[in-house]
Parts: C-alpha cells; sequence; structure tokens
C-alpha cells in the first residue's frame, strides 16, 4: 500500500477553514519555511475533497502541477480541464490504483471528509498538523466524526518563531486496540 499522509494547517479550535469557508486567516502565517518545498517534492498523488478543489482553483495556479491529482466527490465533474480526476470511489479503492500506477506517496490534502476516509480505512500512517495560534470559533472542522479513533506517536513538535506548532504524528493502532 502506498506512504499515505495528512499535511494541513488548523486553527487552534481545531477548524481549516472559517465560517464561510474561506482560509485567508492563514495569510500572516505564510512567511516562515514550514519545510512545503522538500515535502511536496516527494509527493506522487493529491487527494482531496470538492470544497478543497475549488479554492485550489481560485488559486493563481494550480499547486499541484507535476502531481496525479484525485478529488473525492459523489457530485458531478466540477471542470474537464484534466487537472484532476473526479472519483466516487473508496479511500481503498484509490490507494490501490494509486499503488498499481507506481504512485508511492499519497497526500490527503483535505477538507476533513477525505481525511477521515482515509483514516477510517487504516490507510493513513503519519500526519503532520500545523497548529495556527489562532481561534476561529467557527468554521469546517478538521476532525469530522468517523468510524475509528487512533493512537498517535509524536514523532516530532517544532515550535515556529511566529507560534505555529508542526506535529508530526505517526499513527499506530485503532483505539482499543492491542498488539
Amino acid at each position: 500500500m502506498p506512504d499515505v499522509v495528512v499535511h494541513i494547517a488548523h486553527s487552534i479550535d481545531g477548524y481549516i477553514a472559517d465560517r464561510d469557508g474561506a482560509i485567508d486567516w492563514l495569510k500572516p502565517y505564510e512567511g516562515e519555511d514550514y519545510g512545503w518545498d522538500a515535502f511536496l517534492a516527494k509527493i506522487d498523488a493529491v487527494v482531496m475533497g470538492a470544497t478543497t478543489y475549488r479554492e485550489c482553483r481560485h488559486l493563481p495556479d494550480w499547486p499541484y502541477r507535476g502531481k496525479a491529482a484525485f478529488v473525492m466527490t459523489k457530485g458531478p465533474r466540477l471542470d474537464d480541464d484534466g487537472l484532476a480526476v473526479f472519483d466516487d470511489r473508496t479511500a481503498v479503492e484509490i490507494a490501490v490504483d494509486c499503488e498499481r500506477a507506481g504512485l508511492r506517496r499519497i497526500w490527503v490534502v483535505g477538507g476533513g471528509g477525505p481525511i477521515r476516509a482515509f483514516l477510517d480505512a487504516g490507510l493513513v500512517r503519519r500526519m503532520h498538523l500545523f497548529q495556527i495560534p489562532v481561534l476561529l470559533g467557527a468554521g469546517t472542522p478538521l476532525w469530522v466524526p468517523g468510524r475509528r479513533g487512533w493512537r498517535g506517536i509524536p514523532l516530532r513538535t517544532t515550535v515556529h518563531p511566529n507560534g505555529v506548532v508542526e506535529s508530526v504524528i505517526g499513527l499506530d493502532l485503532p483505539v482499543g486496540a492491542r498488539r
């Protein structure tokens, strides 16, 4: 199975977008080097939900050029420009097809639904969480309800000078499972 990773920023209170679905609150924290280029260079494929895809399409350039891109959606195709495959399959089916295609490292970009689908399928092995020192009060939650809980293994924590707390966490066994 491919190496599946979650790499995402969230507010202190656990939101990945504000009440309006926007991520403008992240702009003051964009100047710091969080290792983005090195991370992205190792990624073969990205998976996201339709809302995240729409947000990415508002950017001046497609940020995942050269990467296979999958949009998990039950709805219609959002466009036909070939930047992404619109996919209504399960996380396991997408991961198996990526493996068959030689795509060894998958980044589940967001939102909460696709992240939860890959977590529930037991496919996520590592999370890079960037806690932004902002309280949003409401918005799009990172942690949507799911079927499983997971035991995390802290691998590294870095407090950046601007207050962003970066945590790299390995996922071990579902909560309650024994070796």
